[in-house]
C-alpha cells in the first residue's frame, strides 16, 4: 500500500443493469444457491479467470487472480481435475490464481476441506483465508485453522472500518495471523486515515475503494496494464 504498487486482482461477479451500472441484487446468491446453479456458475466463473490469467500471461503479465470459490464447489469431487484441465488449456502457472475460502467453510468440513485445499496447493494453485476473524467459536476452532494448508489471510473489512479509533478487533485477529506466520491482506480500505494505520502496524496489502472502485475487465486492462481498449 506504501507504494501504491499493484500485486493482484479479483474476479467479481456483477450483473449489467438497465441504467448502465454494475451491481448484483442483494439476494442474488441466495437465489443462485436454492436454485442449485451455484457450481455450474461457480465453475464459469473459475474457468473465465484462467482464460483470463492465459492471456495475460501471453503477452508478459505477471498478475496473480483471485477467484472467490463457495462452500459448494469446495465439496464437489471433480474441482481439482477440473482446474488442472483449466490450468493447463489455458497454459497458466498455478501460482498466478488464488483460490479465496472462507473460514467458516474450511471449519464446518475441515477434513474434506484438508484434503481438496491439499491437492489444489499441488497444484501450485495458492490459497488464502477470506473474511479471516469472522467465524471462530471457540479455541478448538482456531487450533484446527491453524493446520489448514493456506498461504495468506484476508483481515476481514469489519475490522478495517472502524479504523483508526477503534483498532482492538484489529490488533487481535493481526496477532492471530502473526503467530500462525501468514500474510495478510486488508479488505475494505477506503480511505488514507485507515491506509496509514495499517501501514504504521506493519500490514503492507490491501485492497478497498481507495485504490480502485470495481471495473470492467476492459477498463481494469486499461488503468493498471496499459493495454488498449478493444
Amino acid at each position: 500500500m506504501r507504494d501504491r504498487r499493484l500485486l493482484s486482482a479479483e474476479a467479481l461477479l456483477r450483473w449489467r443493469q438497465d441504467d448502465g451500472s454494475w451491481s448484483l441484487p442483494e439476494d442474488f446468491i441466495r437465489q443462485v444457491e436454492a436454485g442449485g446453479v451455484m457450481v455450474p456458475l461457480g465453475n464459469w466463473v473459475l474457468e473465465e479467470a484462467c482464460r483470463v490469467l492465459g492471456a495475460w500471461q501471453a503477452r508478459g503479465i505477471d498478475l496473480a487472480l483471485a477467484v472467490n470459490l463457495s462452500a459448494l464447489q469446495l465439496q464437489e469431487n471433480g474441482l481439482v481435475a477440473s482446474l488442472k484441465h483449466w490450468l493447463a488449456r489455458y497454459q497458466v502457472s498455478g501460482a498466478r490464481l488464488v483460490l479465496e475460502i472462507t473460514e467458516t467453510t474450511c471449519i464446518a468440513e475441515f477434513d474434506a476441506s484438508f484434503q481438496v485445499l491439499r491437492d489444489l496447493r499441488n497444484l501450485g494453485i495458492v490459497i488464502a483465508l477470506d473474511d479471516f476473524g469472522m467465524g471462530y467459536s471457540s479455541l478448538y476452532c482456531l487450533d484446527r485453522l491453524r493446520h489448514l494448508p493456506v498461504d495468506m489471510l484476508k483481515i476481514d473489512r469489519s475490522f478495517i472500518a472502524t479504523l483508526p479509533e477503534d483498532a482492538v478487533m484489529l490488533q487481535v485477529v493481526s496477532a492471530i495471523a502473526g503467530v500462525l506466520g501468514l500474510p495478510v491482506i486488508a479488505e475494505g480500505v477506503e480511505n488514507t486515515a485507515q491506509c496509514d494505520y495499517l501501514l504504521a502496524h506493519h500490514i503492507h496489502r490491501g485492497q478497498g475503494y481507495l485504490f480502485s472502485e470495481p471495473l470492467t475487465q476492459p477498463a481494469f486492462e486499461q488503468r493498471f496494464l496499459q493495454l488498449p481498449t478493444p
